[in-house]
């Protein structure tokens, strides 16, 4: 690379660069001119897994924030894998249910883009840029057959929830930056570790506030109303790329902001995760047998497999 201080960006840089380029395509295509827009996307996202590939084991940061460890690598090329398949999948879909191409592969590729960063920050605020950059692309996704009340129900209640707990995420910052002056995930913990024998309260209540945003994005219960309506209001395509992209990268994050920065202070949060754990499985096994309807089923199942990933979580 011709500035090392890039490296750890090259996969997101892949990815925005495809995006753009399906804008573009859009933007000048002559009217009734076919243009292969999924074949771009496909494009940018197999450039995003070579260079993931050509990172590994280098650990390389670029600007302190984003960081291009093995973790973060693998996290990043499964989200490749499924934003290849949701592709796929889609180049029957959106021609046959008329949804605007452009605007849907731009989308998807934005999302992406805002799961890779997710996967690799090492910054609270770029983790929660990120975190925006995703949930305003999931949003659109949702409702995106402009002709179907139940996909734009879906994407309101989405979209006032998502924003609900975006608030909350972003309160925590605030709590976890006035304690500790910083929001890098490794000053945060050299801080807190010096801290881990103090009783004060304030890192509780960040903790606290940090937990219901990401617990809003892996569904997390009491925190998972949103999803068996977005899940049957989006479209087919669109509800598989939520299921698996979406808490892949939120649960990416939530292990390396928690097992990290958090860490000296798993006494206090390992059993609150434990009870929700075991309460997010409970629910999403028994409501989810109850669904007649396939994608309301397909939900309260992401539920429950949220509640098997936060055991692991408490595990580690």
């Amino acid at each position: 690379m011709l500035n090392s201080n890039l490296d750890a960006i090259v996969p997101i840089l892949c990815v925005v660069l495809a995006a753009l380029a399906v804008m573009a395509a859009k933007a000048f295509r002559a009217p009734g001119e076919r243009m292969p827009m999924g074949g771009l996307g496909i494009v940018g996202l197999v450039g995003a897994a070579a260079s993931a590939v050509l990172l590994w084991n280098r650990n390389a940061t670029s600007f302190g924030v984003i960081v291009a460890d093995n973790f973060g690598l693998f996290v990043t090329m499964v989200l490749v894998i499924v934003g290849i398949l949701t592709i796929m999948f889609s180049l029957v879909v959106v021609r046959r249910d008329g949804m605007p191409e452009g605007e849907y592969y731009a989308l998807v590729l934005f999302a992406l883009v805002g799961m890779i960063m997710m996967a690799t920050a090492s910054d609270l605020l770029v983790i929660f840029v990120a975190l925006e950059i995703l949930s305003l692309s999931v949003y659109v996704l949702t409702g995106i057959r402009r002709d179907d009340p139940r996909g734009t129900e879906a994407a309101l209640k989405y979209f006032l929830l998502g924003a609900f707990s975006s608030a909350f995420f972003l309160y925590g910052i605030a709590f976890t930056y006035g304690l500790s002056g910083s929001t890098r995930l490794d000053r945060i913990g050299a801080y807190l570790a010096a801290q881990s024998m103090s009783d004060n309260p304030l890192v509780l209540v960040a903790v606290g506030l940090l937990f219901v945003g990401f617990a809003f994005k892996i569904s997390a219960v009491p925190f998972h109303m949103w999803t068996p309506d977005a899940y049957e209001g989006a479209p087919a395509v669109v509800t598989g790329f939520m299921s698996t992209g979406v808490k892949a990268a939120a649960f990416a994050a939530f292990a390396r902001v928690f097992l990290s920065a958090f860490e000296p202070f798993s006494a206090q949060w390992a059993p609150v995760i434990w009870v929700l754990a075991a309460a997010t499985m409970i629910l999403g096994t028994v409501v989810g047998v109850a669904q007649s309807n396939l994608k309301r089923m397909l939900a309260y199942s992401s539920i429950a497999h949220s509640g098997y990933l936060l055991v692991g979580l408490v595990a580690a």
